[in-house]
């Protein structure tokens, strides 16, 4: 094969990347822009898990979110947490991060429920 046609063929697949992730849409986005607090041992995580309990603190795992919630506590932020605007989140940010939050996760039993 061509060097200059090996070179177009990696670059394709180099922009298709992404396609390929294993990684479930918007958690890319969740580590990039949430995961400083949001991650083990991150601030936010500690904080959750002293106000909800420790099932509750990391929340990728959780499995009582409902995207309009996750979406509302982002734009108006609660407790500790700041606001997000759209300039410092986009829309299109905002909702894969929540449809990451929100996917089906294994073992999940109980239907989501509103953070109180």
């Amino acid at each position: 094969m061509h060097p200059f046609l090996i070179a177009i063929a990696i670059a394709a697949l180099a922009a298709a990347g992404p396609a390929f992730a294993a990684e479930p849409p918007g958690q890319e986005i969740f580590q990039r822009q949430c995961g400083m607090c949001h991650a083990e041992g991150g601030t936010g995580t500690f904080m959750l898990g002293r106000r909800l309990g420790p099932d509750n603190a990391l929340l990728a795992e959780r499995r009582n979110l409902i995207e309009p919630y996750v979406k509302r506590v982002v734009r108006y932020g609660l407790n500790s947490m700041p606001r997000f605007t759209r300039a410092e989140l986009p829309d299109a940010s905002l909702d894969a991060i929540a449809a990451y939050l929100v996917r089906a996760k294994p073992g999940a039993g109980d239907g989501p429920t509103i953070e109180k």
